[in-house]
């Protein structure tokens, strides 16, 4: 579980005991720098872990052991690979390269702050960093709750999502089993978007206005059983 918001990158993450974590830079689309994900180190072996946006990508990943993964009832299939030629590691979903790494390189965690402000004000790089963003994928990743600003998440596909009315309701999702029960979750939800209303306000209207742009309707949408 990791919540992102503004300029703390990353707020929270659960992982295993005695786990040392590095943040990664990342390419998309031949723009480098533009997506942050976590190298977890455990025992002496290396796991990628990447937050996505609203991807199930559900697990982390021992950076040898390249597989295919599953999510959402198999409807969602992704996989890490390692590229002889450039010497990157890419991350595929859908049969396209998503994500490329460089497994040897690590970031500091302050190195993130230029590539949020960037991210905001040149609308040639992204924008691939999201101000406010946190999932679950809980019964064995068949399910999907998700933020991302003001666009929600819920369901048994990454369709299924709508369009937050107010910040009123994004603040409702952690209130909801399975996110209600980590412990001082909605607490940091809470103040991530205090920070955000502080550093940059007008995200939330923002991002509305956007999802309305790509049809993204303000109703939920409800699964039939």
């Amino acid at each position: 579980m990791v919540l992102h918001a503004s300029y703390n990158t990353f707020s929270i993450i659960h992982y295993p005991s005695q786990t040392r974590l590095q943040y990664q830079s990342c390419e998309i689309n031949h723009r480098s720098d533009c997506h942050v994900a976590i190298l977890l180190q455990l025992k002496g072996l290396r796991y990628f872990v990447d937050v996505a946006n609203a991807k199930p990508y559900n697990q982390a990943v021992h950076l040898g052991g390249l597989s295919t993964f599953t999510g959402l009832d198999g409807s969602f299939q992704w996989g890490l690979y390692y590229n002889q030629e450039s010497g990157l590691m890419e991350v595929h979903h859908s049969n396209e390269k998503a994500i490329s790494f460089h497994p040897a390189s690590t970031v500091p965690y302050s190195s993130f702050r230029a590539m949020i402000t960037r991210s905001r004000g040149d609308t040639s790089f992204g924008p691939f960093l999201t101000d406010l963003r946190f999932c679950l994928f809980p019964d064995n990743a068949s399910r999907i709750l998700a933020v991302r600003d003001a666009c929600i998440y819920d369901g048994s596909s990454t369709q299924h999502k709508y369009c937050a009315a107010t910040k009123e309701v994004i603040k409702s999702i952690p209130k909801r089993p399975p996110l209600a029960l980590i412990d001082g979750f909605k607490e940091l939800v809470d103040d991530a978007i205090s920070v955000l209303n502080r550093e940059n306000p007008g995200w939330f209207e923002r991002s509305r206005e956007i999802l309305c742009g790509k049809g993204v309707s303000g109703v939920e949408k409800k699964e039939s059983l």
